[in-house]
């Protein structure tokens, strides 16, 4: 018989392509480098086998008997061709992430190591009766009734891939299926093709094919690499912690978020930003590395890394946070920036630490927001359990059951007049009392409710709250102007809500003069053109306006000067530092710069008697001194009976005293 050759040539060329660009790209390290590498070897060396069987039958003369190495090269073919499919069931556990079944199940290892056993056992004892196959007259191959073995063998084991596959399919992406699942057709028709015409030697070069694909899709990561950064995009993050979450997988989440990630792209520049990311990447890399941490590293974006190891390898994972923590606790020179980062590094183990997508997701984006302000490396588990922590992790849910529930409440601080010497207004603001964690500060739940929409109803019901209030209790025999009511960043830009506010004016009755509106510099910058509709729309309707926090922010003098107005309240900052000569000269100038400007000046977070009398003590007029001071030194904010309470008790006479 005269065997076809060039196919298992063409297989070889393939193959050894592969593995030059397995070396080139250093695709070597992993799990599943390594099996991919050995499926390759495999085949490699089943199709030299091949070949060599071929090439010596076909020159094969009388004059010369190749029987024996005719024998050994359809040894080497037999079974290393035998061996494709259980490492290909290691690739398939590997590739779809649920590696770490096959280990926790012992049965499955004891069915494929009987399995794998079945061709060695066989190739072995194949000399002592030829039972699997021999050598013809012709030099020819025929097969004994023990090759059935290994039929059923290769059967078992496609059937164990594709009920594999099938089983994970959730986890697995569909082109990932898909590409997973063309080794079996493509092989399939190669080994028909090869069964009724075994001159034709195709079988490994369908086998070496679907190889190839695999390196092109599901091996190749050259499209899931963030080119500026040199780490794994988003989305490839994105990917795989939904699949160690969905399969429960054992493994370790390293985190390092460079908290001052903003200021340092606006300081470098886009282009030298994107160096000095990648100058991260590549030293994260190198300890991982060094370290043997069998991890993939991650750009998350907005300064966010993430190393996902495929082992549950704390004792690694603390080591290269520890170098990362040493090495960013320096300034590195990036062209001719020095560069100090602020990192946060914290450590998760899974699956003990989370049991769902959407909780890891949200916490590894926010960590270091929610977990204690240090620069030590930090432990999920260390935290998870602590009240403080749970408060901040369940806040959105708390939100909402406040929102259900009424769990809300209004407290009222009184604003004290330097030029009438008295409590003249308050301000209103909002608390929550929850029934599980108790106080939650209003600088915790506030910014959550900015971002997941829910500051719209809180908003809605502070207006009702604090309208029926006024409503219920006289403020003209309070002695109180207006009261004070702040409005969120999302509120200003509220379409209707110019047509809210005029609705529950006439609904309980108040006159616009009665309530003052508070912005902050963000929210009055948020979006021009609609707040300015909005504020001159209510202020033409007789409401006043405070700018809030005025000196925490870029102080946009010209947003001060082009919105209506009429009291500017200087940030506690101020006052924390006012026995700075230069500070207190800054306050003095700050101060008759607004006098100028025709607005009112509220003194912000006065604490002390000392600090009080500074301010007290300063002539007011049209060009100097403020008219307001609020603080703890006159009093803390109180809840609505003891605020009553308070201004009744606190006339002109008791507060000059």
């Amino acid at each position: 018989m005269h065997y076809i050759i060039y196919f298992d040539i063409c297989a070889i060329f393939i193959l050894l392509i592969i593995l030059l660009a397995i070396m080139v790209r250093k695709r070597t390290k992993g799990r599943n480098n390594s099996l991919m590498l050995s499926l390759i070897l495999l085949t490699l060396l089943a199709t030299l086998g091949d070949l060599g069987f071929a090439i010596l039958s076909n020159s094969t003369t009388h004059l010369i008997d190749n029987r024996f190495l005719l024998y050994l090269s359809f040894s080497l073919y037999f079974l290393a061709l035998n061996m494709i499919l259980p490492i290909f069931i290691f690739f398939i556990y590997t590739s779809i992430g649920v590696w770490h079944v096959f280990k926790q199940k012992q049965h499955l290892t004891l069915i494929w190591t009987a399995l794998s056993g079945v061709p060695f056992l066989a190739v072995l004892l194949n000399p002592i009766g030829l039972w699997v196959f021999h050598i013809n007259p012709d030099y020819s191959v025929s097969f004994g009734p023990f090759v059935y073995l290994f039929h059923a063998v290769a059967f078992a084991f496609l059937v164990w891939s594709v009920l594999t596959l099938i089983n994970y399919r959730k986890t697995v992406r569909m082109d990932k299926m898909v590409i997973l699942t063309f080794l079996f057709p493509l092989v399939i028709a190669s080994v028909l093709i090869q069964t009724f015409n075994q001159a034709f030697r195709i079988e490994m070069f369908g086998i070496s094919i679907a190889l190839m694909t695999f390196m092109i899709t599901i091996q190749s990561s050259e499209n899931l690499i963030d080119p500026q950064v040199g780490a794994k995009k988003y989305s490839a993050g994105i990917n795989d912690i939904l699949n160690i979450i969905n399969t429960k997988k054992p493994s370790t989440l390293l985190l390092v978020k460079i908290v001052n990630h903003n200021n340092i792209l606006m300081y470098l520049g886009q282009e030298v930003n994107d160096r000095y990311l990648r100058m991260l990447s590549q030293k994260m890399q190198e300890y991982a590395a060094k370290n043997r941490y069998d991890a993939d590293l991650y750009y998350l974006e907005y300064g966010l890394f993430g190393f996902l190891s495929s082992d549950d390898d704390r004792k690694s994972a603390a080591k290269v946070a520890e170098e990362i923590r040493k090495y960013l606790e320096v300034s590195h020179k990036v062209d001719d920036f020095d560069v100090l980062a602020d990192p946060r590094i914290c450590i998760i183990r899974n699956p003990d630490d989370f049991d769902d997508f959407q909780s890891m997701l949200i916490f590894a984006t926010s960590f270091h927001k929610t977990l204690p302000d240090t620069k030590s490396i930090m432990y999920y588990a260390d935290y998870k359990d602590r009240s403080a922590f749970k408060v901040r992790n369940d806040l959105d849910e708390i939100i909402s059951n406040a929102i259900s529930n009424d769990r809300f409440q209004m407290y009222y601080q009184p604003i004290y007049s330097t030029v009438e010497k008295r409590f003249v207004s308050a301000e209103a603001l909002i608390r929550l009392n929850d029934r599980e964690y108790g106080f939650i500060s209003p600088t915790l739940f506030i910014p959550l409710a900015e971002k997941t929409g829910s500051i719209h109803a809180i908003g809605d019901w502070v207006l009702r709250d604090v309208f029926r209030f006024m409503s219920e209790n006289n403020l003209n025999e309070l002695g109180l102007k207006y009261i004070e009511i702040n409005l969120s960043a999302s509120q200003c830009i509220e379409p209707d809500l110019v047509d809210r506010i005029e609705y529950l004016l006439e609904l309980y009755n108040l006159m616009p003069e009665q309530v003052s509106l508070e912005l902050t510099e963000t929210a009055a910058d948020i979006d021009p053109e609609i707040v300015d509709r909005n504020v001159k729309k209510l202020h033409n309707m007789g409401i006043r306006f405070a700018l809030d926090d005025y000196g925490t922010g870029y102080s946009n003098i010209r947003r001060v000067v082009s919105l209506p107005i009429d009291q500017v309240k200087l940030d506690k900052s101020f006052v924390e530092k006012i026995d700075d000569p230069q500070m207190w000269t800054v306050i003095e100038d700050t101060i008759s710069m607004l006098k100028e400007m025709g607005k009112e000046v509220l003194i912000e977070g006065v604490e002390t008697e000392e600090v009080a009398k500074r301010f007290l003590e300063l002539p007011c007029d049209l060009f100097q001194g403020c008219e307001y001071i609020q603080g703890f030194y006159f009093c803390k904010p109180l809840p609505e009976d003891e605020f009553l309470s308070f201004i009744r008790d606190h006339d002109k006479s008791k507060i000059e005293s």
